[in-house]
């Protein structure tokens, strides 16, 4: 979601808006709906504190769409080599569907992990009432009427 509108930008991302942002995290293993969305609404400590978020579902996964080469991959600073060499693309994955509502550094990547999976790959599926759809990366549309009704009634 782009906008040249600063106003509109900061309530699109500042957390106390709470404007949902709706992931499919492709994860290491086999996750268990029940104990995950325990987890998560509890909350989940990360370096940057705790977190919680809406878990939707679980289901299985043939895992990511390719696994990139390792110069291609968006380490955290604190990803070890360990952590690095630990990344299994191969086995069995999960997709998780998810809402958050604050939007740190990677922090869906972060408490999926220290929930025991790893993300191999993250999508974001929609911001707000935007929804991506079947979008292809690097596409880019105008927003729908409904949409754009939704993001100017933020600025009042």
């Amino acid at each position: 979601l782009f906008s040249l509108e600063g106003k509109l930008t900061q309530r699109l991302l500042h957390p106390k808006r709470g404007v949902e942002k709706e992931y499919v995290a492709t994860v290491q293993g086999k996750a268990d709906e029940e104990k995950l969305k325990q987890m998560l609404s509890d909350g989940v400590e990360t370096t940057d504190g705790t977190f919680s978020a809406q878990l939707l579902e679980v289901t299985p996964s043939d895992g990511p769409a390719s696994a990139p080469a390792d110069d291609e991959m968006l380490w955290d600073e604190e990803s070890s080599t360990e952590d690095r060499a630990q990344m299994d693309y191969s086995g069995e994955h999960s997709d998780v569907r998810l809402i958050v509502t604050e939007g740190k550094y990677r922090m869906v990547r972060r408490i999926l992990a220290n929930c025991g999976h790893p993300v191999v790959e993250l999508r974001r599926e929609r911001h707000g009432k935007v929804t991506l759809g079947d979008l292809a990366v690097g596409d880019f549309r105008d927003l729908k009427d409904e949409e754009l009704e939704w993001a100017e009634s933020l600025l009042k």
